[in-house]
């Protein structure tokens, strides 16, 4: 699937004429397309590589994720990015309507948030929550906290994925798996428990 895609990409991008859709239904399926495409720097000597737009690229899943900033203690919801600020998983009790959902990620893409606008990081808008899966795979336990520096400064607290605990009712569960970078291990919260967040684009 992701080999089909970048065909299609590059075959959009190098034939003269069909970057001037014909309406704005090509278009919006033009930037679609676009905004799925992870372009990791090529040549890298490393795993992690930061991007220089406050976003890292791993080479070994293609997924580019969020850095952090602004260590200073104090929460600053305005700046998404913000290490010490946390997050709902949902309101509801089940759904995904936390502020994780309607502030952090709206703010991260672009759009109108509870705290206001913002710009679109490093210029995509489809940054979402990691699965537990690829959560799991930036934990790296021979650092401390469990994560490779490139990624920012981080806490060394519970980030949320967007992966719910399996219910036996088969209903939206009200807890949902989290990475504890402290000690590198994932366990189940609450979902109304205000916890980090660090946002992923690409794979699925």
């Amino acid at each position: 699937m992701k080999a089909k895609l970048l065909t299609t990409i590059v075959v959009l991008l190098l034939t003269p004429g069909l970057l001037y859709a014909k309406d704005t239904k090509d278009s919006d399926q033009l930037n679609i397309l676009i905004d799925a495409l992870v372009v990791c720097p090529p040549n890298s000597a490393t795993r992690f590589v930061d991007n220089g737009d406050g976003t890292v690229c791993d080479h070994q899943t293609g997924l580019m994720w969020e850095m952090k900033d602004a260590s200073d203690g104090a929460a600053d919801l305005t700046n998404p990015r913000d290490m010490d600020n946390n997050y709902s998983w949902s309101i509801s009790g089940g759904l995904p309507d936390g502020t994780a959902y309607t502030d952090f990620l709206a703010r991260l893409n672009g759009t109108t948030a509870n705290t206001g606008p913002s710009e679109q990081l490093g210029g995509h808008r489809d940054w979402r929550l990691p699965t537990s899966a690829e959560l799991q795979t930036i934990l790296d336990c021979s650092f401390s906290p469990c994560i490779d520096p490139t990624f920012g400064p981080t806490a060394a607290a519970n980030y949320w994925s967007s992966t719910s605990f399996a219910s036996s009712q088969g209903n939206a569960s009200v807890a949902a798996w989290n990475a504890n970078v402290d000690f590198g291990d994932v366990i189940l919260f609450s979902k109304d428990n205000g916890l980090r967040v660090r946002a992923v684009r690409g794979g699925r």
